[in-house]
């Protein structure tokens, strides 16, 4: 028997958010805005930059439950699809780092500190290593 590897297609914003069934309409715009990040030239970005991204259809606060729930559900898919959860490109402005929620939802059984910036930042190379599969 022969083995044949096929590379998946590169998908586009609107594929991916059209096989976003079952988000909420703020969870796509984020993954929207994600997926535009990871494919520039400096894929990271602040709670702020993100919520800028947003308006004006889809104001909001970088504090807000409903940001934080949206960028939970984007995790939620990418761990269901098999790929890096792309809110690892976002974090806090002060710190350069994602906060609690992040932990909380990507990587709820890391305990300490160190482990979840570690886990983090493994997260981040991840995400940027598979950016042709969103």
């Amino acid at each position: 028997m022969i083995a044949v590897h096929v590379s998946p297609r590169p998908a586009t914003v609107a594929s991916v958010a059209r096989s976003a069934v079952g988000l909420s309409p703020l969870a796509v715009a984020v993954q929207k805005v994600l997926i535009r990040r990871l494919r520039s030239r400096s894929p990271a970005l602040t709670y702020g930059e993100l919520v800028e991204a947003l308006a004006p259809k889809h104001p909001t606060h970088r504090r807000s439950p409903a940001l934080h729930a949206a960028l939970g559900e984007v995790s939620a898919a990418c761990r269901a699809r098999g790929v890096p959860c792309l809110p690892a490109l976002v974090h806090r402005a002060d710190s350069g780092r994602p906060g609690p929620a992040y932990y909380r939802t990507a990587h709820p059984r890391v305990r300490s500190d160190a482990a979840r910036i570690a886990a983090w930042e493994a997260e981040m190379v991840a995400v940027l290593a598979a950016s042709e599969r969103y």
